[in-house]
């Protein structure tokens, strides 16, 4: 087992992709990260052996080493779930496979029950590209490049004046009410394949596209003008070309993961 709080333990952590792009987060990001305590498990036998320390993390995900290729997500099935069930499937996909379990700050929500997802793909120095799904879809679709509803380009020199009153003047793209209920079909499709009933989808997934609230910008705003000063420490870091993304939790923006742009 592997954790953040054991210094020694960080260097071993950032071998693997998707707890590298969390702590990333944690690294930069701190004040808006909902992650904490990060810790790996490593087996079905690591699990149970510290199962008392385990037991109450709030939230999971699968993960591979950083030498082979990201691990296919297994998506989770609720707020809570089965980790000796995801365990076995992971095992059976890679056997250097691992399950990342950590501590939320907000009460975990269901993922049809969020204001929106959003990818914010940085080129340091250049410009940001903003991409975002609507009410009832999560950070999923923007960052394996599925869908998207609104994106929006700020250059880079402008990033500290952005705010509510301008913002719209620099969306780029809005999603057709036609393209809307092709991806809002798919959206309930997926949701439905994590046993989720038809009736409490559909309920929670606007059938007409509006606009995306501006509570779900304020956070990211912030964000955008931090970005600025952080130049010369992202190039220094090698993170020329990067994404943050994540999805909304109540009110706020939480950004799960900085990663590569690459994989955007």
């Amino acid at each position: 087992m592997l954790n953040i709080n054991n210094q020694e333990d960080i260097n071993k952590m950032m071998k693997y992709h998707r707890t590298r792009d969390m702590l990333r987060v944690l690294l930069y990001f701190p004040e808006v990260s909902p992650i904490r305590n990060i810790t790996i498990v490593t087996s079905i036998e690591d699990y149970l052996d510290n199962y008392e320390f385990c037991k109450n993390f709030t939230g999971e995900r699968n993960d591979t080493l950083i030498t082979k290729p990201s691990m296919k997500s297994i998506e989770g099935r609720g707020i809570k779930p089965d980790i000796l069930s995801i365990f076995k499937e992971v095992k059976k996909n890679d056997p250097d496979g691992v399950i990342v379990l950590f501590d939320l700050i907000d009460k975990p929500s269901e993922r049809y029950d969020r204001y929106a997802g959003v990818n914010i793909c940085v080129s340091t120095g250049k410009g940001v590209l903003i991409e975002a799904v609507g009410q009832g879809f999560d950070g999923r679709e923007v960052s394996k490049g599925l869908d998207r509803h609104e994106a929006f380009y700020i250059p880079w020199l402008e990033l500290r004046t952005v705010n509510i009153e301008n913002f719209r003047s620099y969306r780029i793209y809005k999603i057709s009410q036609e393209d809307y209920a092709v991806s809002r079909n798919n959206r309930i499709e997926f949701l439905h394949s994590l046993k989720i009933p038809y009736e409490v989808i559909d309920d929670k997934i606007p059938k007409i596209y509006n606009d995306i609230l501006d509570l779900v910008w304020v956070d990211i705003f912030k964000i955008l003008k931090k970005l600025e000063g952080m130049e010369e420490e992202f190039l220094s870091a090698g993170l020329r070309e990067f994404v943050i993304n994540g999805h909304m939790e109540g009110k706020r923006f939480r950004p799960w993961q900085i990663y590569d742009k690459h994989r955007c």
